[in-house]
């Protein structure tokens, strides 16, 4: 890119030349902040079980392996009086969750668990159920005392599908 009077490059020759230089490690960073931002994505969502790579193929294989099919029962809806307060009263409806073998063992219990559940529940004031700590301490009670009347078999969780003071 010599001109012909004195082999000198032309200026605009030289220009392109020392920017291209100038942008290429711009372009090179652009290119490794754009893997990294992509890793990184799919690492955390890997983390937090989505995605579709192997990593998700082999812990939804290692799930299906140890996971153990449940079933809903629902122990009906409960109206009982609330201690320390005549008129005030506490209607919930109560569903469990429990391994396919133990639902049956639920509705064969009933009466013993509908028992246990109004004899808590109505030991409990308005104050202890304001809130969600005494809510969540009232499910526990119950889980517990299902469990007492199952025993051995177990209650995997308990769910308030109604839950009102009057």
């Amino acid at each position: 890119m010599a001109n012909d009077e004195g082999g000198k490059p032309e200026e605009g020759a030289e220009e392109i030349q020392v920017g291209q230089r100038g942008k290429m490690p711009m372009i090179i960073a652009a290119v490794v902040a754009l893997l990294l931002g992509a890793g990184g994505t799919f690492g955390a969502m890997q983390m937090m079980g989505g995605g579709d790579g192997a990593g998700a193929d082999k812990s939804a294989s290692d799930e299906g392996s140890k996971k153990v099919d449940t079933k809903m029962t629902t122990l009906g809806e409960f109206t009982v009086n609330l201690r320390a307060s005549s008129s005030r009263t506490l209607q919930m409806e109560i569903q469990v969750e429990t391994e396919m073998d133990t639902a049956a063992k639920v509705e064969e219990r009933m009466p013993q668990i509908r028992d246990s559940v109004i004899l808590l529940a109505s030991d409990y004031s308005v104050t202890e159920l304001e809130g969600i700590d005494g809510k969540l301490r009232l499910r526990d009670e119950i889980q517990a005392r299902v469990n007492a009347v199952l025993e051995p078999s177990q209650v995997n969780r308990v769910y308030f599908t109604a839950f009102v003071v009057n």
